[in-house]
């Protein structure tokens, strides 16, 4: 039986190892279920990553925000001003999450959220799940569930949404 090497270096190229294979399945999971082009049902996954240009309708609907908290206790919003905010409004937020609007839509493509600047070095993380007309966000510290009404970094701390959709 053939042992493994031990030491940093040997733990290091494992992790990476792993790291490379779960990138690599995540990318070729995304060819494979990415829609053939009507009547091209023998057409390979590679040949499939790029939608043709009808795909879609031609128009995607951006969501956009940038979302923040003042202090602790005072409720979530979407900065304005120097900042744009694309088809997104906060309806609520509770001890568990954050939960945005938007206009119905027909399908997702993906929404995206990141801590700042201010937030990362601090361990927080957020993710959002969407339906066809909203987006919840929770937010997590190093690895735990964090309660939005009491997260606040400062007054200029943000997370940052990002998303296409397909509009209705």
């Amino acid at each position: 039986m053939r042992q493994r090497p031990t030491g940093t270096g040997a733990r290091r190229r494992r992790r990476l190892g792993t790291v490379s294979a779960l990138v690599a399945a995540a990318v070729l999971a995304t060819a494979a279920v990415a829609p053939a082009a009507p009547g091209d049902a023998g057409a390979g996954a590679a040949d499939r990553l790029w939608p043709e240009p009808g795909i879609g309708g031609g128009r995607l609907r951006t969501l956009a925000g940038v979302l923040r908290q003042d202090r602790p206790g005072t409720g979530w919003y979407l900065v304005g001003g120097a900042h744009l905010v694309l088809n997104l409004q906060v309806s609520y937020a509770d001890h568990e999450q954050i939960v945005l609007r938007f206009p119905p839509a027909r399908r997702v493509v993906s929404v995206l959220c990141g801590p700042d600047e201010t937030y990362a070095p601090l361990g927080f993380s957020c993710g959002a799940s969407v339906s066809l007309d909203r987006v919840t966000v929770r937010l997590g510290r190093n690895g735990r569930p964090v309660d939005p009404t009491a997260t606040s970094a400062g007054p200029y701390a943000n997370f940052w949404l990002l998303g296409l959709v397909e509009p209705r």
